[in-house]
């Protein structure tokens, strides 16, 4: 049972990232606007030109996912313990497609999109650490050093974005913050609305910088004590949590528990880079 239970998942990852990644290729404009739109307050009605490479490349690499899963499921993998399955393959193809979705809703500000496809890749991450522990040997290679990567580029653009917003485009973004909380205590505060943005902008910038600071180091290897790595996810909960705050005094209850949602998620990151590789140099909670 502990083997064939991911089964239907796998079946179902089969066939959406096999049927996606087919409107991914070969859709026209409509169906990547009907795309870009999913879970959208505010509906697109043009995107960049380079959007249309980027859905190919998404596409391929899900019809690649697909493939491979399938190949993994046809050569058994489900039942037999292999070095680097196919499964694993298959998986981490799924991941990058995940990623590139997920990058186009964030800069196009479909928050909601962007949340989900973020929360997608995170439980991809679960089914890969269930298989890696009931299925699939450790192996060694090329997957070991890729496969946090999907951490690395997540996590960089979906704080790195917003925290340029706030830091580099101060006139555009700041009065909106200014007005939304005009009626609560922390405008009230010395200084007002601006310190607490600016701050946040700080620590968002903050983790992408850390993040290559620890590519630099090769913390993504197995046998690296990833502390900045997780210095990153640990200053990323701490700030989605802040902006949850933010939202609760607005009483707005989806966006507060959205912004929670993503800390348990990145909390979720967390422990599959704790469960990679050797640990034992490390230190403390991080």
């Amino acid at each position: 049972m502990e083997r064939l239970i991911i089964l239907p998942v796998l079946v179902g990852l089969i066939f959406t990232m096999a049927i996606n990644g087919w409107y991914f290729v070969m859709g026209e404009e409509p169906v990547i606007l009907k795309y870009l739109n999913v879970y959208n307050n505010n509906p697109l009605v043009s995107y960049p030109g380079y959007f249309r490479y980027l859905f190919g490349f998404s596409g391929i690499l899900q019809l690649v996912a697909a493939l491979t899963l399938t190949a993994g499921l046809i050569r058994r993998d489900i039942l037999g313990n292999r070095p680097v399955s196919a499964l694993k393959w298959g998986i981490l193809f799924a991941m990058f497609s995940v990623l590139i979705f997920g990058f186009m809703a964030r800069i196009t500000s479909n928050h909601n999109g962007a949340a989900n496809l973020y929360f997608y890749l995170v439980l991809l991450y679960l089914l890969l650490w269930y298989v890696e522990k009931n299925i699939s040997l450790e192996g060694s290679g090329i997957f070991e050093k890729m496969r946090l990567l999907p951490v690395y580029i997540s996590v960089f653009y979906t704080m790195g974005f917003p925290g340029w917003q706030k830091i580099m485009n101060t006139s555009e973004v700041m009065g909106k913050y200014v007005n939304m909380f005009s009626t609560t205590f922390l405008s009230r505060l010395p200084g007002g609305i601006p310190p607490f943005i600016y701050f946040l902008g700080f620590l968002e910038i903050a983790v992408p910088v850390l993040l290559l600071l620890s590519i630099v180091k090769k913390e993504f290897l197995s046998k690296k004590n990833p502390f900045l790595l997780n210095t990153a996810l640990f200053i990323t909960i701490c700030t989605f949590v802040m902006l949850s705050f933010g939202l609760s005094i607005l009483l707005n209850y989806p966006g507060s528990t959205n912004l929670i949602l993503f800390a348990l998620f990145t909390l979720g990151l967390y422990c599959y880079v704790k469960s990679t590789g050797n640990r034992k140099e490390e230190q403390g909670f991080l």
